[in-house]
């Protein structure tokens, strides 16, 4: 009997070896500057399902991912929000920390979110939960703080949020050295959105990249200058605060309304589209950056509202949190029917283009070149 069950383990075994291909190497994955991880990555190739079944460690042994996926580029370490161009996540996708504590967990349907998502803290306190319907927040949708606490409850429709409140931001200010020399001048002003990671309450985060960054190095602008801070967790889509910003800076500053101009990065580059096809009349151009396009409908629902409107868009090729399709998409739609369309496409750039781009001069010269009055809305 003992023998019969050892020749049945051994048949099964064969089996296993047919349908499945094994890969097993060490992944090294660039977090910052001189700073790296080493992951140990298994992938399993069912040749059955088709599918790739990828489980990465981290240096101490502990997991750090288990994942499913139908196409894979065993050498590229993507987020969660993202699907790499050669990476497809599809089933049961979940994360650790170092300490053990799970991180995200989410089910994936061809490369989109589909289903509930939940996030933790490192402490172990649950972060978010959402629930997702081909890449788009759909329904109910909860964020927590660190301590607990009930942050949001909210409900979303194909990426919207069904109960906007209006709200007032917290933002930062710049004006030019010479702003108090004329007294009458009115001056042109740049709304700057930043990426995700630069959301909270401390507006000192915010001169950690963009223009807020150039502003924190002394340089010196031609425009009014006005960043806005995001609160954590939700995008600059889910609430009503552009009207709210607007108003208060045009009371407060000697703004040329007929040059106004809009740009942001990553969360703020998907702002830039969102806010720009909202309010189309209150720009004279926009410079979108990095950003999701394809996370609500409402960008191309109201793609048309964005013919007219001056814009050069920004993206690197080789992005692993924002796939570079996300801004070619959305070029696409407009090529042929913007006149005034430009997009970069910077080949060896990842996702921080945003150092390539706002140090330089170009930009901001761009800008100046646009105005409301001399533009000719069809």
């Amino acid at each position: 009997m003992r023998h019969t069950a050892t020749i049945i383990l051994m048949i099964f075994s064969s089996w296993l070896i047919q349908v499945q291909d094994i890969d097993i190497f060490f992944l090294k994955y660039g977090v910052a500057k001189n700073d790296t991880i080493i992951y140990k990555r298994i992938i399993e190739f069912d040749k059955i399902s088709k599918l790739f079944h990828v489980k990465d460690y981290f240096e101490n042994g502990q997991i750090q991912m288990d994942a499913f996926y139908s196409s894979f580029d065993k050498n590229v370490k993507e987020g969660s929000q993202c699907n790499y161009r050669s990476n497809t996540k599809e089933g049961l996708y979940t994360t650790w920390y170092e300490n053990g504590q799970v991180e995200h967990s989410a089910t994936y349907k061809k490369g989109l979110v589909n289903g509930l998502s939940a996030f933790w803290y490192k402490n172990g306190i649950k972060e978010s939960e959402e629930n997702w319907l081909h890449g788009q927040l759909n329904g109910k949708v909860k964020y927590w703080t660190e301590q607990g606490e009930l942050q949001f409850d909210l409900s979303f429709d194909h990426g919207l949020n069904q109960n906007p409140k209006d709200v007032q931001y917290r933002y930062l200010s710049y004006t030019p050295k010479e702003y108090n020399t004329d007294t009458l001048k009115k001056w042109p002003l740049i709304i700057y959105l930043h990426g995700g990671s630069r959301r909270g309450t401390d507006l000192v985060k915010l001169y950690a990249d963009g223009i807020p960054d150039q502003l924190y190095r002394g340089r010196e602008f031609p425009f009014i200058i006005i960043a806005p801070q995001c609160p954590e967790h939700i995008r600059w889509s889910t609430d009503n605060w552009f009207e709210n910003l607007y108003k208060e800076v045009n009371e407060k500053y000697r703004i040329d309304t007929n040059r106004v101009y809009l740009t942001g990065f990553s969360l703020g580059g998907a702002g830039t589209w969102y806010i720009a096809a909202k309010y189309p009349d209150k720009f004279a151009a926009i410079a979108p950056m990095s950003g999701f396009t394809s996370h609500m409908d409402f960008i191309d629902n109201n793609i048309d509202m964005l013919i007219n409107m001056p814009i050069w868009a920004f993206h690197g090729k080789i992005d692993n949190v924002v796939p570079f399709e996300e801004t070619e998409r959305i070029i696409k739609k407009l090529d042929g029917k913007n006149k005034d369309l430009r997009f970069s496409v910077e080949p060896e750039a990842g996702h921080w283009i945003n150092w390539l781009i706002y140090p330089n001069q170009e930009l901001y010269d761009w800008f100046l070149k646009y105005d409301k009055r001399s533009r000719i809305d069809k």
